[in-house]
């Protein structure tokens, strides 16, 4: 049998950046809410869910890293006699146990981690984009301002000769 099993230091770097940047984007988020910018505080928080979810299969993979046939036997004992090898994946994290038949079957991360990251992720940025947009809306554009003419200049002064 073959194994690819999931490297430990990749992994632990992983939690640790995900874990940071959720703790990060919550931090910025709540406070820009209660200041009113909901789209940019929402981008934070959709985007803290998606790192939070990130960091949760990769402790799944972390947990089953010694254990990868054990991971694979307890997801479906049924087709565990039939596992030729893993397969591991970091984005999104996974771990496939593959069938001699061809086929593979998912393990050790739970199903609904990927749905919930990417669609964190989709809402995190697609509430970004109408936050940049609501900027430039309510920010008035600034132009070069001409400099007054001085007084002593010969167009601002009126003779009287």
């Amino acid at each position: 049998m073959t194994s690819s099993y999931p490297a430990f230091v990749p992994l632990l770097i992983g939690i640790v950046v995900a874990a940071l940047t959720a703790f990060g984007l919550t931090g910025y988020g709540f406070p820009a809410i209660g200041r009113g910018a909901v789209a940019r505080g929402g981008a934070a928080l959709a985007g803290a869910l998606a790192a939070v979810a990130y960091a949760w299969g990769l402790v799944s993979l972390l947990r089953d890293e010694s254990g990868t046939a054990q991971a694979c036997q307890d997801a479906n004992p049924g087709l565990y006699g039939q596992v030729s090898g893993y397969s591991v994946s970091y984005l999104p994290p996974g771990l496939d146990c593959r069938l001699t038949s061809g086929g593979s079957y998912a393990a050790a991360v739970p199903d609904f981690l990927t749905p919930v990251m990417t669609g964190s992720a989709v809402i995190a940025v697609t509430l970004a984009l109408l936050a940049v947009a609501e900027h430039r809306r309510t920010t008035p554009s600034v132009r070069p301002r001409h400099p007054a003419p001085s007084p002593h200049s010969e167009h601002s002064e009126k003779r009287n000769t």
